[in-house]
Order: structure tokens, then sequence, then C-alpha cells
């Protein structure tokens, strides 16, 4: 081996001698080490290749490569690790003391059949908590528990009230609850149960003796069959909300625990309970947790009796007493009063599920028995219910329900403050429609006198205008028409009278004056004479038929009449201020037909004469010279045929649009006030008969329906005051006479508020009917002068304002047919009172049937049987000792390491040994 020196002289501090002597030690030191290393090597290579260890000779073998002895040395490691691994596991499972269960079905000839505890979910029934007193005391305990106090109970007198009598005088009957009970194919009664008081309340308990309780076969034929009726409708507050039942199967011995362990069973069920009994034996410790100890007020040690025995002596040493379902040893401890109860009872029961693990020591059973039930559920068939129905029983049912159902109605705040609140609020909507009733009447009577007024007042205006009318009528047709009339009769129907045949004649006898073979003087002179003596007579004629219609013309244009007829009683003296002025002066001029026809008129008369002196004067030419100008003769007979057929026609205009239009106009104008003035009077019929109808039917509201409405409010006054039943209230809601009352009531206010629409349309339109009267009247201009003659000075103002008067009228009366402002929602609120209050008793009409949902909500039945004749009996075993320990180490070791005991013992042998050999060393 090669050392390094280092320069000795490069040292500092350090004499040269002295540094050389270190250094030769230490190469010593360094040479024996590598021996010793050489030697362990040698050591460990030796153990290997002569140890039981398999693969430990590959670690430690001198022709192994490096790579070679890595890999194994990893292998040796990695089971070695397992090894520990399962070592540490195994010692684990051995120091927990584990134990194995042995499960062993047992087959019996016969088998006990166990006790069967059943309560009412309900804990109190209401009819004997009423017939005690104690029905509201209870509803406040129950209702909000965490509100009620000792303090409470001061209220009712009920502080030394125990909790025995509480519950056991208020809780439902054995008889009334077991409604029926088969056991075994024979019919049990409710004296075969024993009462017995749970954690759950008052409850029933069937227990075998040991002769009877023998059962032979499994099946429900060789069990127990229940059918019970949990009076729903007797329930009331309590501690428990649920419907139904709760059962509890047991041994006979056991303590009932049902409010803790028990099955819930909702009513209208079929249950089918299937049993199989398991009997369990634990170990003590350390390998279980089991023990049976004696107890002070129990004969048979049980976890769930030591834990109520740890309660019971909790409430007797803190509370002196106890609660009605904890042990006791021939009454000691004595059941708490309700005082007892809230004052320190309650909270000792309450806070004792969190501390009992601290206060009370009750180790698991070591030999106890349960009962394993497995539930199916059907529901009760048709037939069944049938069969309900039509037993006897249901007459004491419904006797019993209606008395239930009394009670529950009167002392359940819920329901009797809701019979409360229908009393106030109808009374409260009674007298609201009294109010309305009143103001509607009085409205009415308004109405039928405002709208009489208004009537008896337009009335007097349109009669005076229709007389008015009609004497301008008369006065055009007598003093003014009537001379048109008789000009016709006198001379003008004769101007136009055969004008063509009259021509005809003239031309024919000029012609024949003018004829040379006609020469007899005598002859000719008087035909010529007679010629001339027609042609005259009817210039003559025209003329005057000139002179009459300058005159009728005249009188048109001045609207001065020509004669002065008197109409009926006014006097003549009227028919000046009564003329038409402006509308007769307007038809001389009111269109180009009416001008037209005054210009031809006199034009074409006047033409006429013209013709007939020129016929004239040929007459006397062919007279005197027995000759005649055709030319002048046709144009002379044309002309003449002209002016007739024009005359003619003019004429028809002259009277048409001069003569008669003022006439025409004033009928026309009749015709459309007559028509104004009778959709007046018709509305005003439609009107006053509607509110004498309204005024009729009011009459039979308030005598046929407000009182009896108000007679209906005070039978639930009665209620209130417990002289009559809710029997009877219901009865006369329900009745057909209330329904006919609402039904004449619903249409009398329907009717109402139609007719409040219809009134006010009528109204609206006898307004607008009004208005044209009053502006017929005052926008004709035609009889403003009469109206001053008769001094009419109301028809001279301006129709504004007579706009306004009428509004203010009608506005008046069409305020006073809101008859819905006036009932606004009363109806409404009435009848939704009504409504409820139906309901309500419709209700509870309902809830006294005995029907089918009557059977579900109360009846269910349990068939409790054995599924078959064997138990099974579990065993608690010690599962794991010492030397299942070892053997698990060595077969792992063997396993992994392919070593065992003697493995490990080499190894500790070469340790102990390499470790003397080093001490000798040193």
């Amino acid at each position: 081996m090669t050392s390094f020196h280092p320069d000795l002289s490069r040292s500092n501090g350090v004499v040269p001698d002295e540094r050389i002597n270190m250094l030769n030690a230490s190469a010593k030191m360094e040479k024996r080490q590598g021996t010793d290393q050489a030697s362990l090597c040698e050591e460990v290579h030796q153990f290997g290749e002569s140890s039981s260890v398999h693969g430990l000779k590959y670690v430690t073998g001198h022709s192994s490569s490096c790579c070679r002895r890595v890999i194994w040395l990893l292998l040796v490691l990695t089971c070695l690790g397992v090894l520990v691994y399962q070592i540490i596991d195994r010692v684990q499972y051995f120091i927990s003391n584990p134990v194995t269960v042995n499960v062993q079905v047992n087959y019996n000839h016969t088998l006990m059949f166990p006790a069967v505890t059943i309560c009412n979910q309900n804990a109190f029934k209401a009819t004997l908590a009423a017939e005690a007193g104690r029905y509201k005391l209870i509803e406040d305990m129950f209702t909000e528990p965490e509100k009620f106090n000792s303090e409470s109970l001061k209220k009712y007198s009920a502080g030394n009230l125990t909790l025995r009598d509480l519950y056991l005088q208020g809780a439902h009957k054995q008889e009334d609850f077991l409604f029926k009970v088969v056991w075994m194919g024979q019919t049990l009664t409710a004296n075969d149960f024993e009462q017995y008081v749970t954690d759950h309340g008052v409850c029933y308990t069937f227990k075998s003796s040991e002769r009877d309780g023998e059962v032979s076969s499994p099946g429900i034929e060789n069990g127990l069959t229940l059918t019970l009726n949990i009076e729903q409708y007797e329930y009331m507050p309590g501690p428990h909300d649920a419907a139904g039942i709760k059962m509890l199967i047991h041994d006979h011995t056991d303590i009932p625990m049902v409010h803790a362990l028990g099955q819930a069973i909702s009513p209208g069920s079929r249950v089918f309970v299937g049993m199989k009994i398991i009997e369990l034996e634990n170990l003590p410790k350390p390998h279980g947790t089991c023990q049976d100890r004696s107890l002070e007020y129990l004969d048979t040690y049980s976890a769930e009796g030591c834990r109520l025995e740890c309660l019971t002596k909790r409430a007797h040493q803190i509370c002196g007493c106890r609660a009605l379902y904890m042990p006791h040893r021939n009454g000691e401890p004595p059941v708490c009063d309700l005082d007892q109860y809230y004052r320190c009872l309650k909270n000792i029961t309450e806070t004792f599920p969190t501390i009992f693990h601290r206060i009370c020591s009750c180790p698991v059973s070591c030999n106890f028995r349960v009962f394993e039930t497995d539930l199916s559920y059907g529901t009760t068939s048709d037939y069944s219910l049938r069969k309900y129905l039509s037993s006897n029983d249901t007459s004491k049912l419904a006797v019993d329900l209606l008395k239930a159902t009394e009670v529950t109605s009167r002392y359940e705040d819920s329901k009797f403050s809701k019979v409360k609140d229908f009393y106030v609020k109808l009374s409260q909507n009674t007298e609201s429609l009294s109010r309305v009733y009143e103001r509607l009447v009085n409205m009415v009577d308004y109405l039928i006198d405002r709208t009489g007024a208004i009537f008896e007042d337009i009335k007097n205006h349109y009669d005076f205008k229709g007389y008015l009318y009609k004497f301008q009528i008369y006065n055009m047709e007598k003093n003014f028409m009537r001379a048109r009339d008789a000009m016709e009769e006198r001379h003008v129907h004769i101007v136009s009278l055969g004008y063509a045949e009259y021509i005809l004649i003239i031309e024919k006898t000029i012609r024949k004056l003018s004829d040379p073979r006609f020469q007899d003087n005598s002859s000719r002179l008087f035909l010529y004479e007679t010629l001339k003596d027609k042609i005259d007579c009817r210039i003559e004629i025209i003329e005057r038929v000139l002179v009459n219609y300058t005159s009728l013309k005249n009188a048109y244009s001045s609207s001065e009449r020509i004669f002065n007829y008197r109409f009926m009683d006014s006097p003549r003296s009227h028919n000046g201020p009564v003329t038409p002025k402006k509308l007769i002066t307007d038809s001389v001029y009111h269109n180009d037909y009416a001008n037209k026809s005054t210009e031809r008129y006199e034009e074409y008369l006047n033409d006429t004469v013209k013709a007939l002196n020129l016929c004239k004067n040929l007459a006397e030419i062919a007279y005197v010279n027995g000759m005649v100008n055709e030319t002048t003769l046709g144009l002379c007979v044309e002309d003449f045929r002209f002016s007739m057929r024009n005359w003619v026609y003019i004429k028809s205009l002259f009277y048409y649009e001069i003569v008669d239009r003022p006439k025409r106009i004033l009928q026309e104008r009749l015709e459309n006030f007559e028509m104004i003035c009778n959709d007046f009077q018709l509305m005003f019929q439609n009107i006053n008969q509607s509110l004498y109808s309204i005024r009729t039917e009011n009459t039979d509201f308030g005598a046929s329906i407000l009182k009896p409405i108000e007679n209906r409010n005070r039978i639930l006054q009665r209620y209130l005051n417990a002289t009559a039943t809710k029997l009877e209230v219901s009865e006369v809601f329900l009745s057909n006479t209330t329904e006919s009352i609402l039904a004449k009531f619903q249409l009398y206010f329907q009717l109402l508020k139609t007719r409040q629409t219809t009134l006010t349309d009528w109204v609206t339109q006898l307004h607008y009917n009004a208005k044209g009267i009053w502006e017929s009247i005052i926008n004709d201009e035609d009889s403003l002068d009469y109206y001053n003659f008769v001094n009419k000075s109301e028809y001279s103002r301006n129709i504004t304002e007579v706009e306004v008067d009428l509004n203010d009228s009608f506005t008046m009366v069409i305020d006073a047919v809101r008859f819905s402002d006036v009932i606004g929602g009363s109806d409404a609120q009435l009848l939704s009172t009504f409504d409820r209050i139906v309901d309500h008793m419709t209700e509870f009409k309902k809830s006294l049937r005995i029907d089918s949902n009557f059977i579900r909500d109360n009846l269910l039945q349990i068939n409790i049987f054995y599924r078959e004749m064997s138990y099974e009996k579990i065993d608690q075993q010690i599962a794991y000792n010492m030397f299942s320990l070892w053997c698990d180490i060595g077969g792992t070791m063997g396993l992994f390491l392919g070593a065992s005991f003697l493995s490990v013992l080499e190894i500790v042998d070469f340790i102990i040994h390499r470790g003397i050999a080093r001490g000798r060393t040193a």
C-alpha cells in the first residue's frame, strides 16, 4: 500500500519528529482496521454459506458478481420487510382479542310466542280529555312544548296533577283501541291484554302463558291477528304527531322500549309480520364487553333496563320522583306531578342522553334474545271495507265519531277559532250589507223622483214644441198654401188643361177659315167669333193666373199670410208670430230651381199669351182674306206648345221648391222631433220600469234574503255560546234553503250590477235625447218670434248654457245609478264568507261519514306469526390465541425467507458470537 506523506517543513507550529510519530501511529491503526474488516467479511461469508436463510449465501458469496449481490440483497430486504409487516399485523390482531361468531340454526317442534306491545301514536283521547276538563291543558302542553313551563300550570291549577292521572285517565281505552283480536283461531277480548306504560305512552301488551303460548306451526293461522281502531277522529295534541300505531315484539322479561325500538305502522294497512328468534351469547372481557349484574328495580338484567334504571335513580336523586314509565319497587320512587315534571324531570329526561355514557355503566347482557321481524304490507281490500261497513259496529262508530268531532271542533283552537272568525266576518258582512241595502233603497227612491222630475220638465218643453210645429204646419196649409189650392181650383188648372188639343182645334179652325171651299159667311163669321172668344177667354184666364201668381209669390217673398185661419184654441193674433218667416222667405231663393221657377213662371205664361194673340191675328186674316201663312201658323202652334210644356214643368217646380217646401220641412222637423221625443219617452219608460222593479226587488231582498242571512249568523253565535251543536249549524248552512237564499242573493246583485250598466246607458241616451229636444227648440230660428211673443225666455238662451244645466242634472242621476260603488265588494265578501263556511261545514259533514276513507284512516290489521319453526343461536368465541400467532409468523418466515425460528436463533447466535469476539480482541 502506498502512503502519501506531505512535506514536513511546510507544517506550521509542529515539531518534525512529533509529526513523524503521529503519522506512524495512524498507519498502524489503518492496518489493524483493514485486518478486522477482512475478518468480518470472511465471517459473514461463512455465516451466509451455512445459514438456513435462503438467498443469503448469494449476497455474501465471493463468487457472485456485484450486480448479482445487489439484486439478491434487494430481494432479501424486500422479503424481510414483508415479514416485519406481517409480524406487526399479527401481533396487533392478537392484542385486539378478536372473537368469532358462530351461527347455529336450531329446529324445534314448538316455539314460545313473544310478547307484543302496541301503542297508539296519539297519547290522548279528545273526548276523555274534554270530560276530565284537561283538553286545553294538554293542548297547551304539547302544541308549543318549548314555551310551556311550571308557570303555565297556574292557569289551569294543575300543578298537583300527577303524570299517572294525566296519561292513564286520558288514554285510548282497550275496548275501543283493540277492535278485534284473534289468537290461533280463537277470538280474544281486550281483557287478554295488559295495560303497560312505556316511553311512548299508555300501551297494551299481549303475553301468552307458557301453556297457551306454545306455537307448533308457522304461518298466519298459528299467530296473532290484531284489528285495531286508532280512533284518529279522537286525535289531539300530544307528545307524538304521527297517525297509526307503534309495535314492539320482545321477550316476556324485557321492558318494552316502544318509542326507541318500536316499528311504526300507518292506518289502512294490512301488515304481515314474520318473526324469527335470535339468541345471542356474548363473551366477557377481554374478548367482549358483556356483563350480567343485578338491578335494584328490575329482576332481569338488560342494557335497556340498566339504562332506564340509571335514569330513574338520577330522577329520584335530583327530583325526588320519576316518570310514569320508569321502573320502581312498590311505588318508590313516586310518580312526579306536573309541577315536578316541568320544574325538574323534564330537564333530566332531555339532558340524560348526552350524559348517559358518563354517569351510567350499562354493559351488554351476556345472554339475551331478540326477535327479527320481516314486515310486508298490503292495503285493505274493497271486500273487507264492505264487510266493515255492513257490520253492526258502524252505528257505534258513527256515534263515537260524532261525539269526538263535536269535541275536537269545539276544543281545538284552530277549528273553533275558524268558526269564531266566520261569525265575526259574517257579522261584519251583514252589517255592511245592511248599510248598503239602506243606501240602495234611498238611491232608487231618489232616482225615481229625479228622473220623473226631469221627464216632466222635458215633456212640457216637447209638448209645447210639438204643438208649435203643428201650429206652423197648419198656418202654412191654411194661410199660405190654401191660396195656391184656390188658384188651382179656379184658374190655374185650366191653363194647361188639354193644351195640345186646344191648340190643335185653333189650328184647324184657322185652316177652315182660310179654306176657299168654305164660303158661307154666316158660318164663317160664327166660327171666327167662336175662335176669337175661345182665345180671349184663355188669355183672360192666363192673366188672372198671373195676378194670382204674383199675389202668392209676394206672400212667400214677404212672409205675409194670405188668409188668417185659427188653429185650435190659439187666437188669430198668434198667426203672425208663429209664421216661419225665414223658412218661407228662404224657400223663394233657396236654390237655382226656386229662382228658375219664379223667373220662368210668368215668362212662359206671357209667351203663351203672345202665341195666342198671334193665332188670333192669323184667324182674323184667314177670315178676312181667306188665306193663312202656314209658316207663321206653325210657329204660333209650336210656341204655344213649347210655352205650355215648360210652364207645366216650371209650375211643378214652383209648387215643390217654394209653395210646398216650408210645410215639407216643417213636417220633417216635426217627424224628427217626434222621433227624438218618442225615444226620450221610451228611455224614460225603460228607466222608470227598471227602477220600480229594483224597488220591488229591494223590498223582497230585505225580507227574504237579508233577514235569513242574519238568522244564520245567529246560529253561529249560538254555537259559540255552546247552545247549539256544530251538526245543527252544518245542517242549517248546508240546507237547500240556504242554497236558495245564496242563489237569490247572488242573482240580486248580478241583476243590480247588470241594471246599473243598462240604466247608465239609458240615462246617457235620455240625456242625449233631452239635448236633442232642446237643440230642436233653441236652434229653430223660425220659432224665435213666437217664443218672444208668448214670453218663452228660456228658449232664447244659448245652447251651451242649456247643455251645462243638462250635464249637471244628468250627472247627478248617473252618479246615483252607480250601485257598484255603493255595493263595493260587500256582496263578494259575504259570498266568500258563506263559501268558506259552507266548505268548512261540508268538510265537517264529510268527517262524520263512516265510509271506506274512514275505515282506511282508522283501522288497520296486523298478522304476527313465525316464518318457520327454527331459531338462530349466535355465540361469540375466541378467534386468535398465542399459538396461532406463532404459527402465522413462522409460516410467513418460511414463505418469504425459507427460514424458521431456528434461522432466527442462528442470526442471534452469530451476533452474540461476533460481539464476544470483538470484546476479547479489544
